[in-house]
């Protein structure tokens, strides 16, 4: 009989042992299952949980990813933005000191054109001042000649009355007074003549002065053709080919004309 069980009935004590041992294996294999099942289910409650937080990283993560790619996408933006306000300050930079330069440019030409004008203004004055000094240099001379052809006609009339004590030396007289009067006016006329001969030259004498020098000229004319060129370009590519003023004055503008140009070849 059995202990634990009066009603199993045993053969032998041998047989009962061996029953309890069986119990016994049983119990501890129900009890191996149990542990095995509780620890496979901590193990996939674990794994779960680890899984999950895994997870939730990695969303964390993409999240970060995204805010700071969007971050990086707002920062491209913003830089793109003041890039192009930096490239519309430097055209407008640009612009604003080509009409400076334009402007000191005229005010130059103005400036150089008013110093030839006074250039000649005393260019003048100093050849009229010099033809006015030796007309008058002139006529004090022949004032001075006549003077003294003067003064020796009187002298030689006053010989002439003082030494004629008899008619021959009066003929004499009479004869030298009208020499020296033909003499006196054969050399009134020659200093007339020399007036007019000096004079007239003098009064038809022609000194050019240039009102703009020739380097101040081209000068000039570079700069209407530069000035020319970029109203055309403005014209062309502004207003008629409907782009922007600004990006007339921008190299990569003319570097897309040329490769364009080049590919229509």
């Amino acid at each position: 009989m059995s202990v634990d069980n009066p009603n199993q009935e045993y053969r032998t004590r041998e047989e009962y042992k061996r029953a309890k041992a069986e119990e016994l294996q049983r119990k501890k294999d129900a009890e191996k299952r149990a542990k095995d099942e509780a620890r496979q289910q901590k193990d996939a409650a674990e794994k779960r949980a680890k899984d999950e937080a895994r997870q939730q990283k990695d969303a964390e993560k993409r999240a970060k990813d995204e805010a700071r790619q969007q971050k990086d996408a707002e920062k491209r933006v913003k830089d793109e933005a003041r890039q192009q306000r930096d490239a519309e300050k430097r055209a407008k930079d640009e612009a604003r000191q080509q009409k400076e330069a334009e402007q000191r440019a005229k005010q130059r030409a103005k400036d150089e054109v008013q110093k030839a004008k006074d250039a000649e203004q005393r260019a003048q004055a100093v050849v009229r001042k010099q033809q006015t000094q030796t007309v008058t240099q002139k006529t004090e001379n022949a004032e001075k000649q006549s003077q003294a052809l003067t003064q020796k006609i009187q002298s030689a009339d006053q010989q002439a009355t003082i030494k004629a004590p008899s008619q021959k030396g009066e003929k004499g007289a009479t004869s030298k007074v009208k020499k020296t009067e033909k003499s006196a006016t054969r050399e009134d006329q020659r200093t007339k003549e020399q007036k007019n001969g000096e004079t007239e030259p003098v009064s038809h004498k022609r000194i050019r002065i240039r009102l703009i020098p020739i380097w101040l000229r081209i000068i000039l004319l570079l700069v209407l053709v530069i000035v020319s060129v970029m109203t055309g370009a403005v014209v062309g590519y502004g207003m008629l080919g409907g782009g922007e003023i600004a990006e007339v004055f921008k190299e990569s503008t003319w570097t897309h004309i040329l490769d364009l140009v080049d590919k229509g070849k």
